[in-house]
């Protein structure tokens, strides 16, 4: 083989080679999970959110389906005007669903937003899913269910919450499923439910009428301070 083959056939292995180590290296990083999300994918993801820096309390009326992370501000998934319609006033954001879509399909009904660590939310006939953030410290939410759904999924990994408080009201449902984890959770139920699955509460205080229901497991029972009341009229 002449000498100039020889070399070109070499310079053709050697970029083999350098490609197949750099796949490789990206696959071992990715099993592993040390990978990122790039920088164009998050200004994409940031461009499809309607932002509200200023926002501390948020109503909720009339949403059917909604995914909910916990953000540093109040954000509304943007082309949704079929589904909802908001509406900034002061430090409070409105925002209100349609309910004459209830015949679209389950993935376009889903209305995603961002709240604020530390909000005030007022949820009326509506299905809130809270879905783990990559950041979740600091969370410090005050919740007011009325006939309506708040689900945390923790995904994979432990949800972190600090200081929450709920109160449920009018056949509501409020759920921690998988290893959701808080510091102090302090609920006041009426004719509503609360579920703790298997995740850990520091504090657990519930102030309860008669005709509630709590599906809670023995060792959140045992911690648990629990007040009886009596049933509104």
């Amino acid at each position: 083989m002449k000498k100039s083959n020889k070399l070109l056939l070499g310079g053709f292995l050697t970029v083999i080679l350098l490609i197949a180590g750099i796949h490789i290296a990206l696959f071992a990083k990715y099993k592993n999970g040390n990978y990122t999300i790039s920088k164009a994918i998050e200004e994409t993801s940031n461009e499809r959110m309607q932002s509200f820096p200023m926002v501390s309390h948020v109503v909720i009326r009339n949403v059917r389906t909604a995914g909910v992370i916990f953000s540093d501000m109040a954000a509304v998934e943007r082309n949704k005007e079929d589904l909802i319609k908001y509406e900034q006033q002061g430090d409070s954001l409105i925002i209100t669903g349609h309910y004459y879509n209830d015949d679209q399909p389950d993935g376009r009904s889903q209305v995603n937003f961002t709240l604020p660590h530390n909000v005030t939310l007022h949820a009326v006939n509506s299905y809130l899913n809270f879905v783990k953030a990559e950041n979740t410290e600091g969370i410090n939410p005050v919740l007011y269910l009325q006939n309506s759904y708040a689900t945390f999924l923790p995904r994979n990994e432990p949800y972190l919450l600090g200081s929450v408080k709920v109160v449920a009201s009018d056949s509501s449902y409020v759920s921690f499923q998988g290893n959701t984890q808080i510091n102090q959770l302090d609920v006041q139920l009426s004719n509503s439910t609360l579920e703790y699955n298997r995740g850990e509460v520091g504090q657990l205080n519930i102030l309860t009428d008669s005709v509630s229901r709590l599906s809670l497991q023995t060792k959140h029972l045992l911690k648990a301070k629990i007040t009886t009341t009596a049933n509104n009229p």
